[in-house]
């Protein structure tokens, strides 16, 4: 039976080159067998596993053919299945390796011969270029009495109900309100989203305003001591069928100019809001609105008007450093003080000291932000992958914390960019989808939209990068991204137009050059080959390494124009 199906079998794979997939190696396996083969008496099953050049066997799954697991292609019994592998470095070189195994009831097996059905691993997915640009919350201390604060409270579609969930708001206010401020009045101006379940249910915005006052109330009446109800004077306004909002969120937004210009002739032209919202249901741009824009709509806005307690600058390293090594209490210093406080010291190690004081003291946003972006420049300066990876999660925890309780744009890329860097792609998809819907400045949504395709290019949702990298903007990272999008999708010639243009506005990027290269070895362009992949060690040294191990160049390895390129 074994050598039957030795001679008889056909296994494939797709693709033959393997190609990775963010940190996974992914292959389809279809096997067929001859005729007959199959007996009740005995099992027959295919081991698929991976051998690396060095000669490491790793088991990737296995296809059992057994009854009810396999279909008939021309009366030949066959079987297809999908695996996956983990990547790492060392693996590049190595072959997918199948092997035939006959098992008896007795569990004696014979193997048939092993063989290569699919050749090392392609990693250019993974040249994709980044932003990754997360900012610490500003520190501004003044002894001066800041302005109001503001809390947008987030509401579901056509609900007035308060909820706890991701980046409402309302753990802020809560916050705030237990912070005991002097508090002198406060203003609660509610609204409601421009799409018809929303301009169409009862009263929605009145009641979410009403929903926000009676919880305000109720948490001062039970948890503040130095506030009462009776004294605030509360001003409730409510805000219907109004399009101020939606146009801010629009002009600022990631939206193409000529799609904003289409929202805004709508808006400002005739016809009644129902008419307005269903004309803009037939624009290219209204799954963005849907998506990215609504959302934030649905909110109340509460305003405070309070006064701190304000304290004197040169008092506040010192006190911060007694707190830090418990020789104060926490609470010789205000929050907004304690943070400012870290500010003062360039040392990564003290600043994230303060920071973890402020954090146990006060849990605010500022604090938990900050205190993640130090775990981050730590790891962006770790040599060891696992002290990294520590160092990551700690910083994905408190970013994680700060943008739920101030879910800004800014706050959820930083978060998005800690998820990306650690290797979770779909938490970072999801930060980076959030942001987005956010909305903000526009260099900063670019930023989100750059590094968002950059993950979706380098785990293979091509068809999502081409959405993300239309509103990226024209940077270059959005620009090397779009030449790796045309040619992961195959389109050479359109990738190599794209390079050469890049490298008019960027002529000694050893990036741009490497792909070119790798463009002009897919194109079989030989001398471009050789021509760019010179550029690109002379730019970067290291690249002469990544470029012998890379099966981009496999035809190439033993040519003259390749060792010529190799030169320094």
């Amino acid at each position: 039976m074994a050598k039957k199906a030795e001679k008889g079998q056909i296994i494939t794979a797709q693709p033959q080159v393997l190609m990775l997939r963010g940190n996974q190696v992914p292959v389809e396996v279809q096997a067929q067998l001859p005729k007959n083969l199959l007996r009740n008496d005995y099992r027959y099953g295919i081991r698929v596993y991976y051998k690396a050049d060095k000669g490491v066997e790793e088991h990737v799954g296995s296809l059992g053919f057994d009854f009810g697991n396999y279909g008939f292609d021309n009366g030949k019994p066959t079987m297809r299945s999908t695996f996956s592998f983990p990547y790492s470095p060392s693996k590049i070189r190595g072959q997918l390796m199948a092997q035939g195994v006959v098992s008896d009831a007795k569990g004696r097996k014979k193997y048939t011969k092993p063989k290569a059905i699919a050749q090392g691993i392609l990693t250019t997915s993974q040249l994709t270029q980044t932003v990754f640009a997360p900012a610490y919350a500003p520190e501004e201390f003044k002894n001066e009495a800041p302005g109001p604060l503001r809390f947008p409270i987030y509401f579901d579609q056509g609900l007035a109900t308060l909820r706890h969930g991701y980046g409402t708001n309302l753990q802020l206010l809560e916050e705030f309100i237990r912070s005991n401020q002097k508090t002198h009045k406060i203003e609660i101006l509610s609204t409601h989203s421009p799409d018809s379940l929303e301009t169409t249910t009862r009263n929605l915005a009145a009641r979410r305003a009403v929903a926000v006052e009676r919880f305000i109330k109720q948490k001062i009446e039970t948890e503040a001591y130095n506030n009462s109800v009776a004294k605030i004077k509360f001003d409730l306004r409510t805000l219907q069928q109004n399009w101020t909002a939606f146009l801010g969120r629009v002009q600022n937004s990631a939206l193409p100019e000529e799609q904003v210009q289409q929202i805004l002739d709508i808006v400002n032209g005739r016809g009644s809001f129902l008419e307005k919202e269903r004309k803009l249901q037939a624009l290219p741009a209204y799954d963005y609105i849907q998506m990215y824009v609504y959302p934030v709509l649905r909110y109340t806005e509460v305003t405070v008007e309070y006064q701190p307690n304000l304290r004197r600058d040169y008092e506040i390293y010192l006190l911060a450093k007694k707190v830090v090594e418990n020789r104060a209490n926490a609470d010789v210093l205000t929050a907004k003080e304690m943070q400012y406080a870290a500010t003062l010291t360039p040392l990564l190690a003290e600043k994230k000291r303060i920071y973890e004081s402020a954090v146990e003291t006060y849990m605010n946003w500022q604090s938990l932000n900050n205190l993640g972006m130090v775990y981050y420049e730590q790891a962006q300066k770790e040599l060891k992958p696992k002290v990294r990876q520590a160092l990551l999660e700690n910083a994905i925890l408190n970013l994680r914390y700060a943008a739920h309780r101030k879910p800004t744009a800014q706050q959820f890329y930083n978060l998005a960019v800690a998820h990306h860097q650690h290797g979770d792609p779909l938490e970072a998809l999801q930060s980076y989808d959030y942001a987005i819907r956010l909305g903000g400045p526009l260099p900063i949504l670019q930023q989100v939209f750059t590094d968002k395709a950059a993950l979706e290019l380098s785990i293979g949702q091509y068809d999502d990068a081409v959405g993300s990298l239309s509103y990226a903007g024209k940077g270059y990272a959005a620009q090397f991204n779009m030449t790796l999008l045309y040619f992961l999708k195959e389109n050479y010639e359109g990738a190599a137009a794209l390079g050469q243009k890049l490298l008019e506005e960027y002529p000694h990027d050893a990036n741009t050059h490497y792909l070119m290269a790798v463009i002009s070895a897919r194109s079989q362009n030989e001398e471009g080959m050789a021509l760019h992949l010179k550029q690109a060690i002379k730019a970067k040294p290291a690249l002469a390494g990544k470029a012998i191990d890379d099966l981009e160049f496999q035809q190439y390895h033993k040519s003259a124009a390749f060792a010529q390129a190799m030169k320094p």
